[in-house]
């Protein structure tokens, strides 16, 4: 915990106008047409639809991405992530057998995922917009309960594919290092809600990832 609470710090310290080597600041001298880099960061998620709230899971996001510019405020760029996204939650309940007990639900959804955004810079903030295409690798869910709770591979999977819409903005920090702050939301369901395990679903519009990331980005 004291690495993830570091980490969200110097996030947010970068974010907040931090300007460092004010000389290299990235609108004040022309940027290269084309620029790659690596990012990664944490994700922090809930899902949409299920019966807990709050951003209680934390995964990992990592991948590569490539910049075009335009000019020196006009620009695009295309990702190819590894994205962890799904659900944590707890709930302190009774049962006749058990008494009072805590009651856990688990939910993994992994993703390799092309985000597509449109940048403004301004300010030597790099603002972001645009939409992201995932595609499901692999997904598991459990729950710890007192009593078993079958989870079925096929009457319970999620869909293959997930569309996001992305917010977002960047800081340059030092050199070539950049800090990232994202916002993403499902476009379209990850589930639908015929699909959910019995008393885990919220709505009748099925379940949604729901995400802030914080990373930092290398560009070379």
């Amino acid at each position: 915990m004291k690495f993830l609470k570091g980490f969200v710090l110097l996030i947010l310290v970068a974010l907040s106008g931090a300007r460092l080597l004010a000389q290299d600041n990235m609108y004040e001298q022309a940027p290269k047409v084309f620029e790659g880099g690596v990012a990664g960061g944490l994700n922090f998620t809930q899902i949409d639809g299920d019966t807990f709230y709050g951003y209680h899971k934390v995964a990992v996001n990592v991948g590569g991405v490539v910049y075009i510019h335009f000019s020196k405020v006009i620009g695009v760029s295309m990702e190819l992530d590894y994205s962890r996204k799904g659900s944590r939650g707890e709930l302190i309940t009774t049962s006749p057998t058990q008494g009072e007990y805590v009651k856990k639900y688990f939910m993994n959804v992994n993703y390799v995922e092309v985000p597509l955004t449109f940048h403004v810079i301004s300010h030597g903030f790099d603002f972001e917009a645009g939409v992201s295409y995932s595609r499901l690798i692999n997904s598991n869910e459990w729950i710890e309960s007192d009593q078993p709770v079958v989870i079925d591979p096929v009457n319970n999977r999620f869909n293959t594919s997930d569309v996001d819409y992305i917010f977002g903005m960047s800081r340059k920090i030092y050199k070539h290092w950049y800090a990232n702050a994202r916002f993403q939301y499902s476009i379209t369901s990850i589930r639908p809600p015929e699909r959910i395990p019995l008393g885990y679903g919220w709505g009748d519009m099925g379940q949604y990832n729901n995400m802030f990331s914080l990373r930092l980005m290398y560009l070379f």
